[in-house]
């Protein structure tokens, strides 16, 4: 690398040639001086950039580089909160509660949110949890709808660093998911990535290809939460205080802080990122990535009607430990000609899978087997039965004497079983049961009858649901659906007829 004073020395011994601008060098004249130096000194800058960006590909030394590894591996700077337990004590005559979310701070003002429920009768004292962070929402109107459109995130114009991000729009809930890892098209996902300027943006999917691309207009609700990172210097016994009160009675409320569970943790540093980038990336878009076999196996055979891949930690949690287990890939599942051998379970009693031997491995096994053999040969395979479970589940709906009774039951039939029957997309994955609120939300989205008046609608899971066996297939089925609709009237704040 050429310094500063190499290019000085050559342009010392080249200025003999120049017989008048010599004269005013040897004199140091400071007009012909300036322009030589700034000359030297951008060169050797110059000179400097080219020696390390050889070394580079090899080491990143500049900081710029380093923070473009980052963005590349995908770490974005994120803090994690601290956690505290806060004793509380109700001096009041009345019961006090608190909800998970409500906001508190601390002696030194700094921003907590509740997160176990808090429920102190008079006089009780009780204790309970809570976080260091701080929240808030923006919403995003989409200006054009294109594939992995963008959201820039704001950062806290304060000393916090972002630690969580909660994307919705008029459907739901956004999912996260890292590097679009495992996502069909269709699914409601975001990815969170940060340049080489630290900045963090939410990127969406594209349409027919990889998650959902957001149509132009559409609204989208970001809220995001800070947090100061790690904190080191709380102190058991100072006081604790409401942001904001919610009741006379609530003065008569002491917290004081009890314990620390987690001091929290800083974004990486400049000095870790750096020890971050020598090392090849943790992740390769290969299916041996946190074992995801599940999601190999479903992308070569997108037809089985039923799939799950488990490894020996989901087995010994259900079977018991056996060294027959080690380094063992399970697989049961049912192809689209639904030749393969499997079993029902009944509602209220526990069906187990059987294992089959190689003569009874079918052309879709043994297909299924040299997938996996070819992302990872380290894996012995094993297939097992599926176990047919239907679920079941009621559902009751009062709607309004202006509907049919029985239109508005084969409606809320059609619903559960496209969504949640056997055929459905989410039915054909192993360890998958219906959630409320997906129920809840669809229905009243497509069966209009539970969106008018004062129309009530009630969801009833069985309790079969908990089982997680990995070899379940779990359904819902036309025998264990059932569907009861009433009908009443009902008086609205409304103009006319129709309701």
């Amino acid at each position: 690398m050429l310094t500063r004073e190499d290019f000085q020395q050559a342009i010392d011994d080249s200025v003999a040639r120049y017989p008048a601008v010599g004269a005013l060098y040897r004199a140091r004249d400071p007009r012909i001086l300036q322009h030589l130096d700034a000359m030297a000194t951008m060169l050797s800058m110059y000179s400097s950039q080219l020696e390390v960006a050889q070394a580079e590909p090899f080491e990143k030394v500049r900081d710029a580089t380093v923070l473009a590894d980052a963005s590349m591996r995908g770490l974005v700077p994120k803090a994690q909160p601290s956690r505290v337990s806060i004793r509380l004590k109700n001096s009041s005559n009345t019961a006090f509660t608190a909800s998970p979310g409500r906001a508190l701070i601390d002696s030194s003002g700094r921003p907590f949110r509740i997160e176990t429920p808090v429920d102190a009768g008079p006089g009780d004292t009780v204790t309970f949890e809570a976080v260091q962070l701080s929240e808030k929402s923006r919403a995003h109107t989409v200006q054009e709808s294109r594939a992995f459109y963008a959201i820039q995130v704001e950062l806290a114009d304060d000393d916090s660093w972002l630690c969580g991000l909660n994307v919705t729009d008029a459907e739901g809930i956004y999912t996260h998911r890292e590097r679009y890892t495992n996502t069909f098209a269709g699914e409601r996902v975001y990815h969170v990535e940060a340049d080489e300027q630290q900045r963090i943006y939410i990127r969406f999917g594209q349409d027919d290809v990889v998650g959902v691309q957001p149509e132009e207009g559409s609204s989208i609700t970001i809220s995001s939460y800070y947090s100061l990172g790690r904190i080191d210097d709380f102190t058991p016994g100072s006081p604790m205080a409401f942001d904001t009160m919610q009741a006379p009675t609530e003065a008569q409320i002491e917290m004081t802080l009890q314990d620390v569970l987690s001091s929290g943790e800083n974004p990486p540093s400049m000095r870790a990122l750096r020890e971050l980038a020598k090392y090849p990336s943790v992740y390769n878009h290969n299916a041996v990535f946190l074992g995801e076999f599940d999601f190999l196996v479903r992308r070569h055979f997108p037809s089985l009607q039923f799939l799950s891949v488990w490894n020996e930690g989901v087995e010994e949690r259900h079977r018991g430990m056996s060294v027959d287990n080690i380094n063992v890939l399970f697989v049961a599942c049912i192809s689209a000609i639904g030749n393969e051998a499997a079993l029902s379970q009944s509602p209220g009693e526990v069906v187990q899978p059987d294992e089959l031997e190689e003569s009874e491995l079918t052309a879709t096994h043994k297909a299924i087997r040299e997938k996996i053999h070819a992302a990872d040969d380290s894996y012995r395979i094993r297939f097992f039965t599926a176990v047919r479970a239907p679920l079941p589940v009621s559902v009751t709906a009062t709607v309004a004497t202006s509907y049919d009774e029985g239109v508005v039951k084969e409606q809320i039939q059609k619903v559960m079983l496209d969504e949640f029957g056997e055929q459905a997309d989410q039915s054909r994955r192993g360890n998958s049961t219906p959630l409320y609120q997906q129920i809840y939300q669809l229905l009243r989205q497509k069966v209009p009858a539970l969106n008018v008046g004062r129309a009530d609608l009630r969801v009833e899971i069985s309790d079969e649901a908990s089982d997680s066996r990995p070899e379940l297939w779990r359904y819902v089925s036309p025998d264990s659906l059932q569907v009861a609709v009433t009908t009443g009237n009902v008086s609205v704040p409304y103009w006319g007829s129709g309701f």
